[in-house]
């Protein structure tokens, strides 16, 4: 069966929480009473972003000047590059924000299949989040098991608590910080990785799958994904 690598993005391929960082620049304090509910299982994280975005008051100027400079894993292309070349599906699902996502990859030169959640202008500085409607069956933004293939070995990539129901499902897991502790509580198969660069040899160890559709790394606009 063909592999696809489904790849989250704050904190993994960008090392930074994007979200976190608008929120502690822009956002009223009283968003991290909004995140200590979460935290606590009191809200589902749609609840959660919901709220806290509503909190937000920044410019887009000011958004994107904040996410602009932000790095990116010095292995993530080269990952991705491998993938492809082995046969692999390579996707990005995050339950962040496309306005921080977005602007990132493009800067890099990045187009790969995304699927987030929307930041929506409402004008000024004021923001509203938008999701999709497969979030709502697990109370996340974006459901992360609802978007990746159903007919292939799907390998997780990721870091945190937006990757837990998918770990679940995924075929193998690619661990890092609590999603690594995480799959050993819950006997999940998973190796702990720190970066891409750990995450490399397991392409390699895979052999040759039957190849997919190539991914683009390009300098091309992703303006398309905001529709």
């Amino acid at each position: 069966m063909r592999l696809h690598f489904a790849l989250d993005f704050d904190g993994t391929i960008c090392p930074v929480d994007t979200t976190d960082l608008l929120l502690e620049r822009f956002a009223d304090p009283a968003w991290e009473d909004v995140e200590a509910e979460w935290q606590a299982g009191r809200i589902t994280s749609r609840a959660c972003l919901a709220r806290q975005v509503d909190l937000l008051r920044a410019t887009p100027e000011q958004i994107a000047a904040t996410v602009r400079e932000l790095p990116l894993d010095p292995a993530f292309i080269p990952f991705v590059t491998h993938a492809w070349l082995r046969g692999a599906g390579v996707s990005i699902v995050s339950d962040g924000f496309d306005q921080s996502i977005v602007p990132l990859l493009h800067a890099n030169g990045i187009d790969l299949p995304l699927s987030c959640n929307r930041l929506i202008h409402l004008g000024a500085d004021r923001w509203a989040a938008g999701f999709s409607a497969d979030g709502a069956l697990c109370g996340s933004g974006t459901c992360k098991c609802a978007v990746v293939p159903k007919d292939r070995q799907v390998v997780l990539v990721g870091d945190g608590r937006s990757d837990f129901c998918l770990a679940r499902r995924a075929d193998y897991v690619l661990a890092k910080g609590r999603l690594a502790d995480f799959c050993r509580e819950e006997g999940i198969p998973h190796q702990r990785i720190s970066n891409f660069a750990d995450a490399l040899p397991f392409i390699a160890a895979q052999g040759q799958f039957t190849r997919s559709p190539a991914p683009v790394l390009n300098t091309r606009h992703l303006e398309s994904l905001h529709a």
